[in-house]
């Protein structure tokens, strides 16, 4: 919910900004600042999104997958614990794609601040 309202309330005060942009050129600039800080509220909320599913929670969602492989497969929990190491390795690999999906968020974040820079030097 509060990122709901940290977001809607920017993107209304960018909103606002680019419509009076008619009375004032300068507004354009706020407008960008918003979107700045909006992007870099994103780039944390992504970056701390990542650290704690892909490391503060890795041991749980580790276990969460052995089991679904204990009942979804013909494994048993000896042989799990058996080769423990590699099927780590087998969930370090399935997480890699959801890994480039959150590492792309945060690049687009970054380019969107990046652009925003770049369109207030041109202005």
């Amino acid at each position: 919910m509060k990122n709901f309202i940290v977001t809607s309330s920017l993107l209304i005060a960018i909103i606002l900004f680019v419509s009076l942009q008619s009375y004032w050129n300068g507004l354009v600039y706020f407008a960008l600042s918003f979107l700045i800080i909006l992007s870099i509220y994103w780039i944390v909320i992504f970056i701390l999104q990542y650290i704690n599913d892909y490391y503060k929670s890795f041991e749980e969602d580790f276990k969460l997958y052995c089991i679904n492989l204990i009942n979804t497969t013909n494994l048993t929990t000896n042989e799990v614990n058996n080769n423990i190491e590699e099927f780590k390795k087998k969930f370090k690999k399935s997480l890699i794609r959801d890994k480039i999906i959150d590492i792309t968020k945060i690049l687009i974040a970054v380019s969107v601040i990046i652009s925003c820079i770049i369109s207030m030097t041109i202005i």
